[in-house]
């Protein structure tokens, strides 16, 4: 779609939100328990400019209570009319859109409306909050000196004995800063293995070079090794600007959204407003990795900071925060939480290390652990690592299907707490070992359906569901990239991490070549990534 044809929908959608009483969308679909579809789709449409299925459209005008002449000039605008399905016959002929029309207000809404009957909301929390933080230091320190004089000091004395805790504890704070700071320089300085080492005396990651086994990795003679780097990193570009398309949504919002994604769906060559244009997080850890030859922590924790997001990562504005605005070490700055945000971007460190197993795993984990301190984040980053590189020196048509996973969770067995962790109805989470090792396997033997894998595995964020399930979608089609990687968008959730780790897996697997054009003829950054995957294989060859 054009940029007006989105900006008009979303602008007017928007405006009704407003003219019907509500502060903000969230309040909007809560409200509307009888309407059919989620808020994550309804976000997609009001605030990510998409375009839905005219069906889909025409259910949601209706519920935002456009009058029928509306809903005639809307439907006119964007699809020539009404689906084919379904037949309107409005009782006015169409006229100008006025922000002010509306239909009768419910009694709850009407209370929501201004005393001088604009239609506004009092109060637009959503509105009220663009382009301002709440912890930005410099807005706090002006609203401080601003009200603390105003304030006196008789009777209110347990409010200044507050203060003067809040005082200290800020002191504290800064105190431990400066000792932070104070071991940087020591750190920054020395090898991996010193930086590892350092990690473990901190907690921040298990000992994780004593536990797993060792796998081979070496070049051979008869593997096109420039296309297979190609490919791993073109194809987790395309898997991860794919799946931005379906991230958060339900399988049954992607079809009512969309009508599924396809061969066709690629959002970068469609391009318009609304559309996800920041680099994929391979290509920002190949900039890294590139431009000083090495694995430096401090500057690629740098880099991710500077990005708008990260797939699979919930957890990204805190880390920007902690790292650029509150001065916390990379080591200090990231979230313990096991996310498959490390294995979603980890191919291009897979790449630099594909003959040297013993440094692929040392730096997959201390490259995991810059966002992500946790035993299973790591795991994960190391298990996907490993699968790529793993690939790149596969044969065509020599692929061990059934044994790829279980011959591989074995590199990070022992890395997890095996019982340390409780999901739902208190029972221990699996580690990714064993869902490895054993679950996934289960699946791929009786030839399960994706639909039953997800419900068996799940596909979130977490390590020990995502990993598997694109393990999953990648040996159900292990020749075919478009399949694997569009099975793991169209179902959803974690998309975008999903179809990044998928289309490494397969990318790295089929070669460049194996890549549909229709996947690669409007990605931007396809010549930066090919030239990446050139100069992490000459430093791979040069290491092995």
């Amino acid at each position: 779609m054009d940029k007006p044809t989105t900006n008009y929908l979303s602008k007017i959608l928007r405006k009704r939100i407003s003219i019907l009483g509500y502060s903000s969308l969230r309040k909007f679909a809560e409200d509307r328990k009888d309407f059919r579809y989620s808020y994550e789709l309804l976000r997609q449409v009001v605030y990510g400019s998409r375009i839905p299925r005219a069906e889909t459209l025409l259910n949601i005008l209706q519920a935002f209570r456009f009058s029928p002449s509306q809903v005639h000039k809307i439907m006119e605008f964007h699809f020539g009319g009404y689906p084919e399905r379904r037949v309107a016959s409005p009782d006015k002929a169409p006229g100008p859109l006025e922000s002010g029309e509306k239909t009768e207000a419910a009694p709850s809404e009407r209370k929501a409306t201004t005393a001088d009957g604009s239609g506004t909301h009092a109060t637009d929390t959503t509105g009220a909050q663009t382009g301002l933080l709440a912890d930005v230091p410099e807005e706090i320190a002006a609203s401080l000196q601003q009200s603390l004089p105003k304030i006196p000091l008789e009777g209110n004395d347990d409010f200044w004995e507050m203060a003067r805790a809040l005082a200290l504890l800020a002191e504290r704070k800064i105190s431990r800063i400066a000792r932070r700071e104070a071991d940087q320089p020591l750190l920054f300085e020395k090898e991996p293995e010193a930086v590892y080492q350092f990690l473990v005396r901190r907690g921040k990651v298990p000992s994780y070079m004593s536990r797993g086994e060792t796998l081979p990795l070496a070049f051979t003679e008869e593997i096109d090794y420039r296309d297979r780097c190609r490919g791993a990193l073109l194809g987790a570009a395309v898997g991860e600007v794919l799946g931005r398309t379906a991230q958060g949504l339900s399988p049954r919002d992607i079809r009512e959204l969309f009508g599924g994604i396809d061969r066709e769906s690629m959002p970068v060559a469609r391009g318009g407003p609304g559309h996800d244009h920041a680099p994929p997080a391979s290509l920002l850890l190949s900039r890294a990795l590139l431009a000083l030859r090495k694995l430096d922590p401090e500057e690629i924790a740098s880099v991710y900071a500077g990005s708008r997001r990260l797939p699979g990562s919930g957890h990204h504005a805190a880390f920007a925060r902690n790292l650029v605005d509150r001065g916390f070490p990379w080591f200090e700055a990231g979230a313990g939480v096991p996310e498959t945000a490390p294995a979603a971007r980890i191919a291009p460190l897979a790449l630099l290390h594909a003959g040297n197993f013993r440094r692929l795993k040392l730096e997959a984990g201390i490259e995991g652990a810059i966002t992500h301190p946790h035993a299973g984040a790591v795991a994960g980053a190391i298990a996907q690592a490993v699968a790529v590189a793993r690939l790149l020196h596969t044969p065509a048509g020599s692929l061990d299907v059934l044994g790829f996973a279980r011959g591989l969770s074995h590199a990070v067995s022992g890395m997890e707490a095996d019982r340390s962790s409780r999901g739902k109805g208190g029972r221990p989470v699996p580690t990714l070992w064993r869902k490895l090792g054993t679950e996934l396997t289960a699946l791929l033997l009786r030839r399960a359906e994706m639909e039953d894998v997800r419900e068996a595995l799940g596909n979130g964020a977490l390590v020990s569901e995502g990993i598997p399930f694109a393990w999953a979608c990648f040996l159900r089609y292990p020749d075919d990239y478009a399949a694997a990687v569009l099975a793991a968008v169209n179902l959803g959730n974690e998309a975008d991490a999903n179809g990044a780790m998928v289309g490494s897996l397969a990318g790295g697997y089929v070669g460049a070549g194996g890549i549909p054009d229709a996947f690669l003829g409007g990605l931007p950054w396809r010549e930066e990534l090919e030239a990446s995957a050139d100069g992490l294989l000459a430093l791979a060859r040069r290491d092995s």
